[in-house]
């Protein structure tokens, strides 16, 4: 009980809507993929696709904003923090491969393998944001020093820094003039995975800072960002005959500017009324589990026949990712109740 009473509501806000958007994004790919640019039901798809976008920026800035504001030290980090996630991100590993398993049957050598390609890393598609996040917290205690002793205009550089070599420049570079300039590529621009540090940072920054924000420019950058991210992603898929995401990614401009601008909003904002308070908490702390587990109920809905793909997009999108948010959450209300599993794999 002490543990909820110190739960912050606008970042389990913030937790609940990435969550809803993860799935979001995840039901409009079949969509996206499975109709030609300009199909009516293609843009249905990328309407819920580029919406959904800020999802993953989202859960860095809320792991910035909250870790960040605690002290965060290297043991701290390595005997609590890695090893659940670690232990969750293995353990679900090798129960998606089982699952794939059991469509040929269970042999010998088709569990050594499983065993193997857990080991060695090769998981499912959506577990990079666990390898990314074990990263963030790698840096943490790195960051913390930083954040303690640097004033709001040094944080701002740092800021700015990171949104040009993470998030402008990997963008740029893959358009004329920038391709002729092969250095750019090659030695300024900041990984992917390393960008997500710069998340954890801006989350902080705004929690600590955002209120002196005005909040009609949360609101510009939400609309702006989805504007390049819908527009960008519409322009270049027209162009290519096929879908073009490198406006959708998470680590470019317009996702950047939506997660902004919406983590903005819900932090200055009034809070939810309280009859949503209670469900909202709830989804937050279930989070984590309906992530791990959705990709297995997504394909279960496939093989039953139904897919955010089918026409029309702009209804199956949203009513399939709700069916994937149901099921996850009822897993996380079974498992929760199981101790060990409580502690290490939700």
């Amino acid at each position: 009980m002490a543990a909820e009473k110190r739960r912050d509501p606008a970042l389990d806000t913030v937790r609940a809507l990435a969550i809803v958007m993860v799935l979001v994004i995840h039901s409009a790919g079949a969509g996206l993929t499975g109709y030609p640019p300009g199909a009516p039901d293609w843009w249905g798809a990328l309407l819920w696709g580029a919406a959904a976008r800020p999802a993953v920026p989202l859960f860095f800035l809320c792991t910035g904003a909250l870790m960040l504001g605690r002290e965060v030290t290297p043991r701290r980090i390595f005997t609590h923090n890695l090893p659940r996630i670690l232990c969750a991100m293995f353990a679900w590993a090798f129960l998606y491969r089982l699952a794939a398993l059991a469509d040929d049957g269970f042999t010998l050598a088709g569990l050594w393998d499983a065993v193997k390609r857990t080991v060695l890393f090769q998981h499912e598609f959506h577990f990079y944001f666990l390898h990314m996040l074990i990263l963030v917290y790698v840096f943490l205690p790195v960051a913390a020093v930083f954040l303690r002793s640097a004033s709001r205009r040094e944080v701002e550089y740092l800021l700015a820094v990171w949104a040009v070599t993470g998030i402008l420049l990997p963008t740029l570079v893959r358009f004329w003039p920038f391709t002729l300039v092969e250095p750019l590529e090659l030695r300024y621009k900041m990984g992917k995975a390393y960008s997500c540090i710069g998340y954890a940072l801006l989350g902080r920054y705004l929690r600590q800072y955002g209120d002196t924000i005005p909040r009609r420019w949360y609101g510009l950058a939400l609309g702006g960002g989805l504007a390049v991210t819908f527009g960008g992603c519409a322009a270049l898929s027209l162009r290519d005959g096929a879908l073009n995401d490198i406006f959708l990614e998470g680590m470019s401009p317009g996702p950047m500017l939506m997660s902004l601008g919406l983590f903005g909003l819900i932090l200055t904002g009034k809070g939810l009324p309280g009859r949503l308070a209670r469900p909202v908490e709830r989804l937050a702390r279930a989070s984590f589990c309906i992530y791990l587990v959705h990709i297995l109920f997504q394909r279960l809905f496939l093989r039953l026949g139904f897919s955010a793909g089918a026409s029309p997009c702009l209804v199956w999108v949203p009513a399939v990712s709700l069916l994937l948010l149901v099921t996850g959450w009822l897993t996380w209300e079974v498992l929760r109740r199981i101790p060990i599993v409580r502690t290490y794999l939700v």
